[in-house]
C-alpha cells in the first residue's frame, strides 16, 4: 500500500512539474474567432432541462407565481446578495416580515413567520439547487454577462412551488457554457484546486496519519524551483490525501 500511494504521489510530482513548465512558458494563444457571445445572446441561453421531478415539502408554502408573477417582486428583493454578489441568500423571517408585518397576517403561513422572526427562528427551507463546495460559482459574474435567473432555475415567476427545472450538474453547466463560447475549461469552475494550490476537501487526520503527513503541515511553502525532491513529495501527498475519502461526486 505504502509503494502504491509512494508511486501515485511520484506520479503527481512530474504532473506538477509539467505544471510549472507550462505555466512559465505561458498560456496559448486565444483563438480571436471564439468570442464569448455578447450579454444579449448569453441571456438566451440556457441549462438543460430536467423532467419528471417533484417539488420538495416546505416548511412555508412560499408561492413564487403571486410573489414574482404578482406582485412583481424581483428575485433580489428576498434572495439578497452576499459576499458581493457572488451568492444569494435564502430568505429567513426577519427579511420576509418586512412586507408580512401588515401583508396576510392573518395566514396560517404568516403567522408562523411572525412567532420565528420574535424567536430569532430560522425556517428550515429544502434546497432544490446546491453548488458543491468543490465548484467555484459567483452569481454576479454570470448576471453581469447578461445571464438571467429563468436561465438556471427555470420560469420560477410561473411556480407556485418550486422542483428542479435545470441541469445544473457539470454536463449541463458545459453545455450552457458551448451555447454562448464561454469558457468551459477545468479552471473556469474548480479555479480553487489549481490557481491555490489547495484541494477544495479538508483531509482527513487519520488518512494524514497513516501517510506519515502532519495534519497541520502548509501547503505553501517556498516555489516549486526552489524546493528539494523531499518537499515536493511531500507536498504531492497533501494534495493527494484528501481525496482519499472525498465525497462522490
Amino acid at each position: 500500500m505504502k509503494k502504491l500511494l509512494l508511486a501515485v504521489a511520484l506520479m503527481f510530482t512530474f504532473a506538477l512539474g509539467a505544471h510549472a513548465q507550462d505555466d512559465a512558458m505561458g498560456a496559448p494563444p486565444q483563438n480571436d474567432a471564439a468570442q464569448v457571445a455578447s450579454p444579449a445572446d448569453v441571456a438566451k441561453a440556457s441549462a438543460p432541462n430536467v423532467t419528471g421531478s417533484t417539488a420538495p415539502g416546505q416548511p412555508i408554502n412560499f408561492n413564487h407565481q403571486l410573489h414574482v408573477g404578482t406582485a412583481k417582486l424581483g428575485c433580489n428583493d428576498c434572495h439578497e446578495p452576499n459576499r458581493g454578489g457572488a451568492t444569494l441568500a435564502i430568505p429567513q423571517p426577519s427579511k420576509c416580515m418586512l412586507c408580512h408585518a401588515a401583508i396576510a397576517t392573518d395566514k396560517p403561513d404568516i403567522k408562523h413567520l411572525a412567532d420565528a422572526a420574535k424567536n430569532n427562528e430560522l425556517i428550515q427551507w429544502v434546497r432544490v439547487y446546491r453548488v458543491p463546495s468543490f465548484v467555484t460559482f459567483s452569481h454576479k459574474t454570470h448576471t453581469s454577462a447578461g445571464a438571467t435567473c429563468e436561465g438556471c432555475h427555470g420560469p420560477v415567476a410561473q411556480r407556485t412551488a418550486i422542483a428542479e427545472e435545470k441541469n445544473l450538474h457539470m454536463a449541463g453547466c458545459i453545455a450552457c457554457h458551448q451555447q454562448v463560447n464561454a469558457p468551459a475549461t477545468c479552471d473556469t469552475c474548480h479555479a480553487i484546486m489549481s490557481k491555490n494550490g489547495q484541494s477544495p476537501f479538508d483531509a482527513d487526520k487519520t488518512v494524514l496519519a497513516r501517510l506519515h503527513v502532519p495534519a497541520g503541515a502548509s501547503r505553501t511553502e517556498a516555489p516549486f524551483a526552489q524546493r528539494s525532491t523531499t518537499s515536493l513529495l511531500a507536498a504531492s501527498v497533501m494534495s493527494i490525501a484528501p481525496y482519499l475519502h472525498a465525497p462522490s461526486l
